[in-house]
């Protein structure tokens, strides 16, 4: 092992994600060794037998550890110098109330890490020779191992400063890879000090995920990803559940403002329709099929009379989120239902089936989830996009009676923008006939009737 000031600093959590995410911010801020253990009796047994005290302690709160109050008196009684920082979940009031007679404890809110970490260690050792501004820095195999490939350059070291890369930034690094090293009794790899800070963004922009989800593993973009790719790494699929990051969401925010604004324009359909159809693209299917929905939708429901702003946002945010999971997959959103999808499922791989089958829920839980801006309910739009009212649609076969006539309206807009963009000649005409048999249904006919009148 490399020589590294002997003052270590002890993380302790449950969690093998948090401490590797703990293990990796410290030692690329400090010239120090981080000791990582999972439960307060490990760090007891650790603490009492030290000669002398850590520089700083990271404790990742747990209310039901069964040794909590041994471990704080022990820190109270013996660790009376040290620098105790206190994880929480959030910051509550009955958190600060256990720990008042613990003088030199400080409380952070995890969803605010690392950076709040590293500001933290900034202060405490400013000045200090712990300090680490080393161009390279070490990061354990175990956390490379949490990460989903890194793709950027790796590097060992093979002598007090030499070092000699091992992976280009183009390969990827997988689980099998990594594991070669650690076989040869190898415990760090070393990244550049801007690609370790790149790591350290990357970990801010996702913790909050990481927080809510078991199984979690830190999706690294790499300057070499494909757009497509890192469109579809920004989408996140843990335990059969999808997240977003801060970053992504903020851009659909802005995507759903300037959309908002195309369809408040007095935008006239066939002169609209036209310049679209001459623009058509297979990687553009997803941003046409967004903006259409979105025009088709306002405009019907102004034909109506239902002009409340609230209305048209749940339309906008529907429109573009409710195929948000298939937008780099241009196959499966071209699959316009559910009868389609019967006829080529087979061709499918079990990957792309429940992509497709699972998207109207995925879409209408990341609105739920992340989109608190969208009006209450836009989530039922997104998720019932696919139900048709003779009751053969997904996921819930649900009939003409149990649709809402705004969902009714924004079933027939994905109709018409799936009709509009795959057929040869379309036309509103030609629509409307299909459409008179095919949603002969209460709430649906007088949306049928609203979209005859869009012509006129």
């Amino acid at each position: 092992m490399e020589s590294l000031t002997q003052v270590p600093i002890l993380v302790v959590s449950a969690s093998p994600y948090m401490r590797g995410i703990l293990k990796f911010v410290l030692e690329t801020m400090l010239q120090t060794e981080v000791t990582e253990l999972e439960s307060e009796e490990k760090a007891l047994m650790f603490l009492k037998n030290l000669e002398g005290a850590p520089a700083m302690i990271v404790y990742d709160y747990t209310s039901n550890a069964y040794l909590l109050e041994d471990f704080f008196g022990y820190l109270r009684a013996h660790q009376k110098t040290v620098r105790i920082i206190i994880l929480v979940d959030e910051v509550r009031e009955e958190g600060k109330e256990l720990l008042k007679d613990l003088q030199q404890f400080k409380l952070i809110d995890e969803a605010t890490l690392p950076e709040s970490l590293i500001d933290e260690a900034r202060t405490l050792f400013k000045d200090s020779p712990l300090l680490n501004e080393d161009d390279y820095c070490r990061i354990s195999i175990d956390f490379l191992s949490i990460l989903d490939g890194i793709n950027k350059n790796l590097f060992i070291k093979i002598g007090a400063d030499k070092y000699i890369k091992i992976y280009h930034e183009d390969d990827t690094t997988n689980i099998l890879d990594i594991k070669k090293y650690k076989s040869k009794g190898i415990t760090y790899l070393y990244l550049e000090r801007a690609t370790a800070m790149w790591v350290i963004h990357q970990i801010q922009n996702q913790i909050s995920i990481f927080l809510k989800a078991n199984n979690f593993r830190f999706v690294l973009r790499g300057a070499s990803d494909t757009p497509e790719k890192r469109f579809e790494q920004k989408i996140l699929r843990i335990d059969d559940e999808v997240h977003v990051d801060k970053e992504f969401k903020e851009t659909i925010d802005r995507a759903v403002e300037k959309i908002r604004h195309l369809v408040e324009k007095e935008t006239k359909v066939e002169s609209y329709l036209k310049s679209l159809k001459e623009k058509q693209d297979e990687y553009a299917l997803f941003t046409q099929k967004m903006n259409l929905t979105s025009l088709i939708a306002c405009l019907l429901a102004k034909q109506l009379d239902w002009i409340s702003k609230s209305t048209m946002d749940k339309l906008v945010y529907a429109s573009v989120l409710c195929d948000i999971t298939l937008a780099v997959r241009p196959h499966l959103l071209a699959i316009s239902g559910i009868h389609e999808y019967e006829k080529i499922k087979d061709s499918l791989s079990e990957e792309d089936q429940k992509i497709f089958l699972s998207h109207p829920r995925d879409s209408g839980s990341l609105i739920k989830r992340y989109f608190q801006s969208a009006p209450p309910d836009t989530d039922s739009l997104a998720f019932q996009h696919h139900e048709q009212p003779d009751g053969h649609g997904f996921p819930q076969g649900l009939k003409a009676d149990k649709i809402s006539p705004l969902s009714a309206l924004f079933i027939i807009a994905n109709d018409f923008s799936y009709y509009f963009l795959k057929d040869d000649e379309p036309s509103v005409d030609d629509f409307v006939l299909k459409a008179h048999s095919r949603y002969d249904y209460v709430n649906f006919r007088k949306i049928i009737k609203a979209l005859e009148k869009l012509k006129k």
